[in-house]
């Protein structure tokens, strides 16, 4: 069964952005050996990306037939964002929508791959396939691989492998368990560096596969996070000549609760400098949502209600736990919701609040879409910057 290499990955995930530009380049990287030269044997995928009000078709990605050491394999190779505003829509774009698979994912991501869907399944009607298909994909493109890969294993036999690389995360925890079963763990290969804001965002409840979320960690040299961490050629140059072995999956201490917990008693003050907050504060909100639907009793559910933001729903399940704090006496679970939306605001510039201050709906959802357009603002700096 056939397995990419860190490099190899990484160099299609870099060589697709060529066919943007067309020409030559695209060209060269469509004579690479991995592709088979026959005729027929590769198609150009063209997204539509962007919002209601602006839409543009644009090329995308490649599906091509599998060339020397890679016969009857096939590559999906999906770009990332470009300097086309259209495609930064896609990526802001959040809300939720049910993938082709069933599955609650981001509305941009899941647009962008609909809108390929009918090439890609032409595509593999005609091919000659054998056990492997592989997904690739570097930030945009990545989320879109997930979700292509997620799809296929749904629908076809073969054995499917996903290569991400700065990737954003590309739905809800039913998507993330559903890619972890169906294309199966020792399959995916996520990659990202430590100081990339893209993979951290958006935020909960939002989340990677696998499941637990252990990707493949690259350490950085950066202390902040910053646009040259996302930059594919510096994964690429960062993976050379390694194995997946090298690039272990490593728990973080995000996924460790004691430690969470800590960091949200800490009276250490916290900054948005450091490229370790977004990870910590995304933790706290998965804990303190936790403790909330945990302790409260009703109907408490865990999902993008219609209309609502990720804002109104978090803003909504906060507040259900400060109301159950005030009714029942019990002022734990209260407390962590205080704990962690001190810790968000000192983040956000927005100073300590004090204990006496009335954390109602609209306040918390004040706080929550503050953050979450901080977030996203980081991660549209580093892919327009690259």
């Amino acid at each position: 069964m056939s397995q990419l290499s860190p490099q190899l990955s990484s160099e299609l995930a870099e060589g697709v952005y060529s066919i943007v530009d067309g020409g030559y380049t695209l060209e060269i990287f469509l004579a690479r050996n991995e592709f088979s030269q026959k005729d027929n044997s590769k198609h150009q995928l063209k997204a539509t990306v962007g919002t209601r009000l602006i839409k543009v078709e644009d090329a995308f990605g490649i599906c091509a037939m599998g060339g020397k050491g890679f016969e009857k394999d096939i590559f999906i190779i999906f770009r990332g964002s470009t300097k086309l505003a259209a495609d930064w829509l896609s990526n802001a774009r959040i809300g939720v929508q049910t993938s082709t698979s069933g599955w609650p994912v981001h509305i941009g991501f899941n647009t962008a791959f609909k809108s390929m869907l009918p090439q890609v399944k032409n595509f593999l009607a005609g091919a000659d396939i054998g056990a492997t298909i592989h997904c690739i994909g570097h930030s945009l493109g990545g989320a879109v691989a997930t979700i292509a890969a997620n799809w296929i294993a749904n629908n076809k036999p073969q054995t499917v492998k996903l290569y991400t690389f700065g990737a954003p995360k590309p739905g809800l925890m039913m998507f993330a368990n559903s890619a972890t079963r169906k294309i199966r763990k020792q399959n995916i290969f996520r990659v990202y560096h430590a100081t990339d804001p893209v993979p951290m965002t958006p935020l909960f409840p939002y989340m990677h596969a696998p499941l637990p979320g252990f990707g493949h960690f690259v350490p950085s040299s950066e202390a902040i996070h910053t646009a040259a961490a996302h930059d594919i050629k510096k994964y690429a140059d960062n993976v050379k000549d390694l194995t997946w072995s090298h690039l272990e999956r490593r728990r973080s201490p995000y996924a460790v609760e004691h430690a969470v917990k800590s960091w949200l008693e800490s009276r250490s003050p916290v900054h948005a400098g450091s490229w370790k907050i977004w990870e910590w504060i995304n933790a706290g909100i998965i804990y303190v949502v936790t403790k909330v639907i945990g302790a409260v009793a009703g109907p408490v559910q865990f999902a993008l209600m219609g209309a609502m933001t990720v804002a109104d729903t978090l803003a909504w399940i906060l507040s259900k736990g400060l109301d159950f704090s005030k009714k029942t006496g019990l002022s734990d679970v209260g407390r962590w919701v205080f704990l962690l939306i001190n810790k968000i605001m000192q983040v956000l510039g927005m100073g300590i609040p004090d204990e006496t201050l009335e954390m109602t709906r609209a306040f918390l959802r004040n706080v929550l879409h503050r953050l979450t357009t901080r977030t996203n603002e980081e991660a549209s700096r580093a892919v327009t910057a690259t």
